[in-house]
């Protein structure tokens, strides 16, 4: 009795774990996807503004955001 429960659990354990890393490998797909593109969209938003601020002295976070978003006291 005690080899049939323990072959059962091994088997069991197998089998969640085939079926687990399809699931982990999905999710880690999508999250790699999505913060490789936050990271895009952001550093694409920083090196325009460095290239605004440095060929038209236009500040672009202060356009966007407005004066009053770096004057607030907390």
């Amino acid at each position: 009795m005690f080899a049939l429960k323990s072959l059962i659990l091994i088997l069991s354990l197998y089998v969640s774990a085939l079926v687990l890393s399809k699931v982990f490998t999905f999710v880690f797909a999508i999250a790699f996807f999505l913060i490789r593109m936050l990271v895009l969209v952001a550093v694409s938003f920083m090196v325009l503004h460095f290239f605004l601020k440095i060929l038209f002295k236009l500040d672009l976070i202060e356009t966007i955001f407005g004066k009053r978003f770096f004057q607030r006291k907390f």
